[in-house]
């Protein structure tokens, strides 16, 4: 089975669409910022990084450690190459400095539902589907 037929809703992106993700960590650490990395499935060095701010949804526990909840988003930037990209590390810093990731093998959820094809985009030219003068001048 191709990596493509094993993607879940068939997530589809095309250039300039933004792909959001929702990343829910427990840790012990504050986090300063989060970062989610995708890699081309069948083409080297192509990678897409998503990240943003860590946000606590829940109280300390009784162990030191709370809940955090990432809203990242990839933005598809111009001249990436288009295919399958999965899922393949989560990188955080901590707000005292130190870098650390978790990779698929340390603790990343099973990588199929955290996959996406990005396609080229449409060749054909935009149609005028309405065009109109706007008069301001009338509205004040």
């Amino acid at each position: 089975m191709r990596l493509l037929d094993r993607i879940p809703n068939r997530r589809r992106y095309m250039a300039g669409e933004v792909i959001k993700l929702a990343v829910v960590l427990d840790h012990k650490a504050n986090l300063r910022e989060v970062r989610v990395v995708f890699a081309h499935a069948y083409k080297e060095n192509a990678t897409l990084l998503g990240r943003g701010t860590p946000h606590p949804i829940s109280d300390r526990g009784a162990d030191g450690s709370m809940r955090s909840r990432v809203d990242a988003e990839i933005t598809w930037p111009r001249g990436a190459v288009p295919g399958v990209y999965k899922l393949v590390r989560v990188s955080y810093e901590t707000a005292g400095g130190r870098l650390g990731h978790l990779a698929v093998e340390e603790g990343l959820p099973n990588t199929s539902p955290h996959t996406f094809e990005v396609v080229r985009e449409p060749e054909d030219a935009p149609k005028i589907a309405d065009l109109a003068f706007v008069d301001d001048r009338n509205s004040r």
